[in-house]
């Protein structure tokens, strides 16, 4: 697998306001991806995972609640690119998947990174 670099920042807002870092977990498609649920880094393009996807999606799932899009992230020339996304939660999970279209309706399996974000 060819592995591409790339930086995403993604930016959680929420009600209570923290500058803790929650770092993210790498699948093992994407063994070098590093990052916070602020900024990852080393993320293979989609196309490069096998099977190839066309994009990466960001999902947000409440504590004991379903999962729903936040929306996707594209890299620059320069593979950088930026997320920025509210939620009411204080308690979730965020997590980005590898997507063959940016309107699917549900995360697939290919969880390229994770994180659980608690606010309490």
């Amino acid at each position: 697998m060819k592995i591409a670099f790339a930086m995403v920042a993604l930016f959680a807002i929420w009600p209570f306001g923290s500058s803790k870092q929650y770092p993210m977990t790498a699948a093992s498609a994407v063994p070098a991806a590093r990052g916070t649920v602020i900024k990852v880094e080393h993320l293979a393009r989609p196309a490069s995972l096998t099977p190839s996807a066309n994009a990466y999606l960001v999902w947000i799932r409440p504590n004991g609640g379903d999962a729903f899009k936040q929306g996707a992230i594209g890299v620059d020339s320069n593979l950088n690119g930026e997320l920025k996304t509210e939620t009411v939660s204080k308690d979730f999970d965020v997590f980005i998947t590898a997507e063959q279209s940016n309107s699917v309706n549900s995360p697939s399996d290919v969880e390229v990174l994770s994180a659980h974000v608690s606010g309490r």
